[in-house]
């Protein structure tokens, strides 16, 4: 590709573009191979804040080892052949990744997680390991890239500048395409091997051995015949990549189904065909029981995933009261179509759409009686606009005068302090709101209200709820969280609040 004895500007403009585009290409690699890693990921660690920080991090170091080593190198050989072995050697390696990254991962991942700091070490090691020789290789080029166009100190700053221009141009490239249509479209595995085939392919053009291309498909080829990426579950029935997360649906037993999100470390939806699931979800039985057995109950459900509270309120609830209409919203349609394939799902059950909750309610002009928040993203974390007081204020203007607001909050105690954040904020809206244990481990549910509110009686039930009711009972209550932190959409740490309380109560376990 380059010319060693030809020094026309013909041939000397070639060369210069052929470096930008050089550069544009391996720029678009780091960016892909970071998104892949998250995907990759994720069904391991989850998609946590932690894990996100953990892989920025990796990567910005592995890219600033690769640009020193990258400098030193070009001046000690600089000569394209150099230039041709850092892609090829990335190239190599990102191909490999999919057949790699499951048995590591599985290794990395196996009895770290119980302790405080183990989702850190094991997120950190798996990361390591699998991208930083690529990406190390990959940040040299930019550096290396240089040296070859500089000839002479004429013009230094606008080469320079002209290259890392393309470089960046092809990272804005590398994090659009992965993530608005290669990783949603095909998948991980073909995102990697694109990647790796351009490297591959700008290697071998640059030593002009473009029929060595055929020996490196190898690892592709490896690659296919390799296990699935995706971490195994027991009674798996299916697992697909969304654009928003990985989700896995599978048998807890012969008859209930489950779906989980990201690292099966709990269950977003569940279908049972006996009337209480021993969740939380049977606390939202209650709910509409609160209003008059004639009176339709028109719910807005945020969060629906494969619509668990739909399937119950129409199966057990609708047959003792006036229909309860839903209009469920789930950001996620992949979830939505599991539900109707494996959760029992009927299109009768709820109007189904899909936006974000947030974004529903700030544009749509409907009126409901009862609000159900129930959504969570990276499977632990409430979305923090979820929980503000401006959120909860156009929440506010969508209830009838008698209407109710209920929220699942996963808490390790009712004096929690994300929990107690949330009741803080719901105050500066609502003149009433009330907390009580909800089945289930770490579940807590707020109820707020326009007007004071209590559990429905006895009388009002169907048998079949009476111990759910009881249960609610002895810790029905009217929460006074006193003073501190009201969440806004300026402010609200809703994630540093959830990771603190995850890691006291693993510390307090040791």
């Amino acid at each position: 590709m380059f010319s060693t004895t030809n020094n026309s500007v013909t041939d000397w403009r070639l060369k210069q573009n052929f470096l930008r585009f050089f550069v544009f290409c391996t720029g678009a690699a780091v960016m892909a191979v970071e998104f892949s890693a998250q995907r990759l990921l994720e069904p391991f660690f989850g998609n946590s804040e932690i894990v996100w920080a953990t892989l920025i991090g990796v990567i910005l170091l592995a890219l600033s080892t690769g640009y020193a080593i990258g400098g030193r190198a070009a001046d000690r050989w600089p000569v394209p052949q150099g230039i041709a072995l850092l892609s090829l050697g990335a190239g190599l390696f990102v191909a490999l990744l999919p057949m790699l990254s499951s048995p590591l991962l599985t290794s990395v991942s196996g009895g770290l997680l119980d302790t405080p700091a183990g989702l850190v070490i094991a997120s950190l090691l798996g990361t390591t390991v699998l991208f930083v020789p690529p990406v190390v290789a990959l940040g040299a080029v930019s550096p290396y890239a240089v040296r070859l166009l500089i000839q002479n100190r004429d013009s230094v700053g606008r080469k320079t500048g002209s290259l890392y221009f393309w470089s960046t141009f092809g990272s804005l490239a590398g994090t659009f395409l992965p993530t608005l249509y290669t990783i949603p479209s095909f998948g991980v595995r073909a995102t990697m091997w694109a990647s790796a085939g351009i490297l591959l392919l700008l290697g071998l053009g640059t030593l002009g051995k473009p029929i060595l291309l055929i020996g490196s498909l190898l690892p592709m080829a490896m690659s296919q015949a390799s296990p699935p990426l995706l971490k195994p579950v027991k009674g798996l029935i299916t697992e697909v990549q969304t654009p928003y997360q990985f989700a896995e649906v599978y048998k807890l037993n012969s008859t209930e189904t489950a779906l989980s999100v990201n690292d099966s470390a709990g269950i977003q939806s569940l279908y049972t065909p006996n009337r209480l699931t021993g969740l939380y979800y049977d606390a939202y039985l209650t709910l509409p029981f609160m209003f008059p057995k004639t009176q339709q109950v028109n719910t807005l459900l945020i969060g629906m995933a494969a619509g668990t509270i739909p399937t119950l309120y129409s199966r057990d609830v609708d047959p003792f009261r006036a229909r309860v209409s839903i209009t469920g919203v789930e950001i996620d349609p992949k979830l939505v179509q599991l539900g109707t394939k494996y959760f029992h799902l009927q299109p009768s059950a709820a109007k189904i759409v899909n936006t974000d909750g947030r974004v529903y309610i700030r544009t749509t002009k409907a009126k409901f009686n009862l609000m159900i928040v129930d959504a969570y993203s990276q499977e632990i974390y409430i979305p923090f606009y979820l929980t503000t007081k401006e959120f909860f204020q156009e929440c506010l203007a969508h209830l009838d005068q008698n209407g109710i607001l209920a929220m699942n909050v996963n808490a390790t105690s009712s004096h929690a302090p994300l929990l107690r954040a949330i009741e803080r904020t719901l105050l500066t809206v609502f003149p009433h709101i009330y907390l009580a244990k909800a089945p289930g481990a770490y579940n807590e549910l707020l109820v707020a209200s326009r007007d004071p509110i209590g559990l429905p009686a006895d009388s009002a039930l169907p048998q079949f709820l009476d111990k759910v009711r009881a249960s609610l009972a002895l810790t029905w209550d009217t929460p006074n969280p006193g003073k501190g932190i009201i969440l806004t959409d300026n402010h609200a740490p809703v994630q540093q609040m959830t990771n603190q309380m995850i890691f006291n109560e693993l510390g307090a376990k040791l």
